[in-house]
């Protein structure tokens, strides 16, 4: 009791450390066998090949950021996005993430509206709608959606919008 009030209060001194040598603190090993090992090699391995394709994302997310922003004004830089894109595409499709594909989905619809690829831009805008809906707690996608429509409809205002 005496140890635990002075924890508590934050004082320690070497009384304490002797009062907790006495405790007999008992200690299991389990051993490991040989399919423990096999299993953990996998896994590091498939570990290894998740931080890289996700770090090689991040950075190709980066790229395709600064494209798009210039894709605005360059029709160079658009199609440099789109690549980008397509890139970043085929990387979520071997992650087998469908937020993260459809994300990369409404990456490229975005650089096809850049273009002025307006009937690519809305086929892919409505085939992402059931995976937006399907996570519509995933607040960056949902985002995303909403503001790839309204980058669609206020480009092409003077057709028909989508809906």
């Amino acid at each position: 009791k005496q140890w635990y009030q002075r924890r508590v209060r934050g004082s320690w001194d070497e009384s304490d450390m002797g009062q907790l040598s006495n405790w007999k603190i008992k200690t299991t090993c389990c051993r490991l066998r040989e399919g423990d090992f096999s299993w953990m090699s996998k896994i590091s391995h498939l570990q290894n090949i998740h931080l890289a394709t996700s770090e090689l994302l991040n950075w190709l997310s980066t790229l395709g950021g600064g494209w798009s922003a210039l894709g605005d004004s360059s029709e160079y830089a658009a199609h440099q996005c789109f690549t980008v894109s397509v890139q970043q595409l085929c990387l979520a499709q071997k992650l087998q993430y469908p937020e993260l594909v459809s994300t990369c989905w409404l990456y490229a619809a975005l650089s096809l509206i850049q273009l002025n690829r307006r009937k690519e831009a809305k086929q892919i805008i409505l085939s992402q709608y059931p995976t937006v809906r399907r996570y519509r707690n995933h607040r960056y996608l949902t985002s995303l959606y909403s503001a790839t429509v309204f980058k669609y409809n206020a480009t092409f205002t003077s057709r028909r919008a989508l809906k």
